[in-house]
């Protein structure tokens, strides 16, 4: 049974022993598992094996959906958007699963485009494809090589911005500095852009090492986020040093009644304006009236201790 896909689909050869493309002449495994030997004993070129595809999540890097035809039409089509930046062996499967998965479940789509941005094309995204695939590969889907496109001379501002992550370190300033003096609105694509290349420098530490000028970026959110950001460091120490503050208030306000209650026991009653210039005294002072308090005989020792502390 498994054989009559050979007179079912034109250009297969019909199975039969000695036949050089049968594998079933040279391994004796390729056997039927669903027909049963019959004498004379034969192999066949095909065995039925069912196979279970499993649901896999996919995460293209993009969708986009044209706003009037949400399934697509000739002139704008559902373009299916992936950007690979590294070699990953898998990726051109990858990408034939994700585009015809996006189909299934997207069955308004009627137009589509497979729109893939390249580091370059020397990627190293898979070999051995079945014929199908590289047709798909070849036919239908767009490949852009970002560092060729970085080598061409007066691009448009838009397609300029794409060759920033591949651009080499001393081409990045000048490259940003021509696509802002075309397209100053573009700084809010170019920050983001070059601060997932350069992770480790602040964007305002970033523009300064391109040369580019606040002026440029004072606007955007980029630079209004590192303000508000400064602003609620401002505000969490501020409420930080408030507590530190109010902290120290209420130890020196708690050493300072301690030390009355201690003075009434060593010096008798404290007049009201003798008591205000106690209260008054910080804490360092109050804990150094702690331990000369000891020593005081009367009223007179802890006035002559205050004496050295007035203003």
């Amino acid at each position: 049974m498994p054989d009559l896909v050979c007179h079912l689909l034109p250009g297969l050869a019909a199975a039969g022993p000695g036949d050089n493309d049968n594998p079933a002449a040279t391994d004796p495994s390729f056997s039927s598992c669903t027909e049963p030997k019959t004498e004379p004993e034969r192999e066949t070129a095909y065995i039925f094996r069912p196979v279970a595809l499993k649901k896999v999540a996919h995460h293209p890097d993009g969708v986009l959906w044209p706003r009037q035809h949400p399934g697509g039409c000739e002139a704008l089509p559902v373009v299916l958007l992936e950007v690979q930046m590294h070699a990953d062996r898998r990726f051109h499967r990858r990408l034939g699963a994700e585009t015809f998965r996006l189909l299934q479940q997207h069955e308004e789509v009627a137009h589509l485009q497979v729109l893939v941005l390249l580091a370059h094309q020397r990627l190293a995204l898979g070999s051995s494809q079945p014929r199908l695939l590289r047709r798909f590969l070849q036919e239908d889907v767009t490949w852009v090589d970002l560092a060729a496109l970085a080598r061409q001379q007066d691009l448009d501002p838009m397609l300029a911005l794409l060759t920033l992550p591949v651009q080499k370190e001393p081409d990045l300033g000048p490259c940003a500095q021509r696509i802002l003096a075309l397209r100053p609105d573009l700084i809010e694509l170019i920050v983001p852009i070059l601060s997932e290349r350069f992770q480790g420098l602040s964007p305002s530490q970033l523009m300064a090492t391109l040369g580019i000028s606040k002026d440029f970026w004072r606007h955007t959110r980029a630079f209004q986020d590192i303000l508000q950001e400064g602003r609620q460091e401002g505000v969490e120490l501020g409420r930080q040093e408030g507590r530190k503050l109010g902290q120290e208030e209420g130890r020196r306000r708690q050493a300072g009644a301690l030390a009355l209650r201690q003075l009434e026991r060593r010096c008798g009653s404290i007049d009201a304006p003798t008591s205000a210039r106690i209260e008054a005294l910080s804490l360092p002072q109050l804990e150094e009236l702690a331990l000369a308090l000891l020593d005081f005989r009367g009223a007179q020792d802890l006035q002559t201790w205050l004496e050295p502390l007035e203003p």
